[in-house]
């Protein structure tokens, strides 16, 4: 039976980055153990010893892969790995999803502004905005966040937001802007531009012509053509989203991929320290091999 499904330029191209997203999460994997073993050597005052411990790795890579546990030991508890790793995604791809929707509903209509009023305040905002969302580092913008939220407290009696833990209520507000950050200073900037370079095309100059309102123009036209760059947008900083969840995780107590990343590495659980490690980056390549599909 012939292949001729294979023909097809856009499957060869899913079927090969999906091949090349499994072997990176393979060697993800095995650096990951390569560094474990490092830090551990050092912890017992050992000589590193990388030859060694190079090779200790590819054993431990093999054993994961071929004779990988079916529970964890979690916690104090013992845990299916399924179950754990389910539980662990759905709150880290919760907190994303929160991160991007704030991050959409604000950058969007900020760049809108800036690029319809063509003010020099508004561009100026723009710009600032998008130093300090990239700039700023995230644990520096929790703290700043923490501090804000008491101010509120004692000057304005505001109630105050949960400062750590887990829920999906007030919990999740502080962790989600932080997120949130560098994705809505990039949607903003890259709104602005797109639509202030649409604005200046002749098609929007001929529809304005005829007479047709600003916000037809702007719905119909404007909008229409701005939504690629912006999805792109969108997507590409989910990576930066992703590096910085454990982070995030880790200073708001989040029990999520990032935080027990963190937990696993300390305690030495080397198989979910690896399930950790690859689950990010691995989510970072999944998510690039979707953005680029050539449909």
């Amino acid at each position: 039976m012939r292949l001729d499904f294979l023909n097809n330029p856009a499957l060869r191209s899913i079927l090969c980055r999906l091949g090349t997203s499994l072997v990176t999460l393979v060697i993800i994997a095995y650096l990951t153990l390569f560094g474990l073993i490092l830090a551990e050597r050092g912890q017992e005052r050992l000589p590193a010893d990388p030859v060694g411990a190079a090779g200790a790795a590819l054993v431990r890579t093999v054993t994961y892969l071929t004779n990988h546990p079916t529970t964890y030991y979690w916690h104090k508890e013992t845990v299916a790995v399924i179950e754990l790793i389910a539980v662990l995604f759905g709150r880290s791809a919760g907190l994303l999803l929160i991160a991007l929707g704030i991050a959409v509903a604000v950058g969007v209509p900020l760049g809108m502004v800036a690029a319809l009023t063509q003010r020099r305040r508004q561009t100026l905002l723009v710009l600032l905005l998008s130093i300090l969302g990239v700039s700023t580092p995230s644990f520096l913008l929790a703290m700043l966040l923490w501090v804000i939220d008491i101010q509120l407290y004692q000057r304005l009696a505001i109630p105050p937001l949960p400062p750590t833990g887990f829920g999906w209520d007030g919990h999740a507000v502080m962790p989600a802007l932080v997120l949130a950050a560098r994705p809505l200073a990039q949607i903003a900037q890259v709104t602005y531009v797109s639509l202030s370079n649409v604005l200046g095309q002749d098609y929007i100059q001929t529809a304005q012509s005829k007479g047709l309102r600003q916000r037809v123009v702007i719905g119909r036209h404007a909008l229409r053509n701005i939504l690629v760059p912006i999805l792109t947008t969108l997507g590409t900083s989910l990576r930066f989203s992703l590096a910085s969840l454990p982070v995030v995780e880790f200073f708001f107590i989040w029990p999520g991929v990032g935080l027990t990343l963190l937990q696993a590495i300390g305690e030495r659980c080397w198989p979910t320290s690896v399930t950790g490690g690859a689950a990010t980056p691995g989510w970072v390549g999944i998510q690039a091999c979707s953005s680029s599909w050539p449909f």
